[in-house]
């Protein structure tokens, strides 16, 4: 008798670039030797703050998730990377220097999470950056010419591991009036 194998949930909260950005990014990855290994362009994002994986994917826990989203408020910033990393087993984009409004952003949710009583990934620390793909190969560092997009808003989603399936099931605007963070525009 054939089993299917458990479907892994992972929800996580991120920021996506524009898919043009997005569809540019991927097409400009040249540190792939098929395209294949390329995460498609929907599916960049740059991780804020995420769960444990798990078997299933309760509607009360989607619910407590999206009660999260919504009482986070922050203004829009600029968002910038400007280095590739490649490890052993992945490529990603990095910035150079620390986003301050991105870091503000990431301790909003983690608070409002740990206020719902819910725990991030174990081993989980927040270390901003875009995976391009996967692959097997040399650890490289190369400076880029500089990708950015000003992030207006923020998403949760509900990653089917393996699958190569991302469902947005929440999306917020960052709409909140920092005259600071607007003067980086």
């Amino acid at each position: 008798m054939f089993h299917r194998p458990i479907a892994r949930h992972r929800l996580f909260f991120a920021i996506r670039p524009p898919l043009p950005l997005a569809r540019q990014i991927t097409a400009a990855a040249v540190w792939f030797e098929t395209d294949g290994d390329k995460l498609r362009p929907e599916h960049l994002h740059v991780t804020i703050d995420i769960l444990d994986d798990r078997d299933r994917v309760s509607t009360a826990l989607e619910r407590d998730l999206k009660a999260i989203g919504d009482a986070v408020e922050a203004a829009p910033f600029a968002l910038q990377f400007d280095t590739a990393v490649g490890s052993d087993r992945s490529i990603a984009l990095r910035p150079r220097h620390k986003n301050a409004s991105l870091a503000a952003l990431h301790q909003r949710i983690a608070v409002a999470r740990e206020a719902a009583g819910l725990r991030a990934r174990a081993g989980y620390q927040f270390s901003p950056h875009m995976t391009l793909g996967y692959r097997d190969g040399a650890p490289f560092t190369q400076t880029i010419a500089p990708i950015g997009w000003a992030a207006d808003a923020f998403v949760l989603v509900h990653s089917y591991v393996g699958r190569t399936r991302h469902d947005v099931i929440g999306r917020w605007l960052l709409n909140g009036d920092d005259d600071r963070q607007l003067a980086l525009f």
